[in-house]
């Protein structure tokens, strides 16, 4: 079963984002925090963890604590010694070309994803996920 972190102030989110993986029968592990901080010092911690570290975080690119910028920049030297990849994701309800451009020079970072999470947001996804040769993709609802 994959592990989903999701880091998002919004607990309205962290419950969209629950009731659609159960609803849609996605096979995750979720955890949800408010707190970029309390994510990174996870990481730290559970570095050689296979097991308990995540195999996707979802971050909300305006965080509390400290923004998306300041966590992708720790994790990325962090990364090196995770016993495992981990597949970032960046979510937002804004579209800023700005942060897709910055984000793109993160090699972790996966996708941008444009909320609501849906239903067809999380398909596309597992899509993205599959096209392993794609570097970085933009997923947004169709609706």
């Amino acid at each position: 079963m994959n592990k989903l972190t999701y880091i998002d102030y919004c607990q309205l989110d962290h419950f969209i984002l629950r009731k659609i993986l159960s609803r849609y029968g996605q096979p995750f592990e979720v955890k949800c925090s408010n707190s970029c901080k309390e994510v990174l010092d996870q990481l730290v911690l559970q570095r050689a963890d296979t097991e308990n570290l995540p195999d996707i975080i979802f971050l909300d690119i305006y965080s509390a604590e400290f923004d998306a910028w300041e966590f992708l920049d720790k994790v990325q030297l962090l990364y090196p010694a995770f016993s495992k990849p981990i597949e970032i994701y960046v979510l937002s309800a804004a579209r800023y070309q700005e942060d897709i451009d910055r984000l793109r020079q993160y090699d972790l970072v996966k996708a941008f994803i444009l909320k609501p999470i849906t239903k067809e947001v999380l398909q596309q996804l597992i899509v993205q996920r599959e096209l392993a040769e794609t570097r970085f993709a933009t997923i947004e609802s169709l609706n």
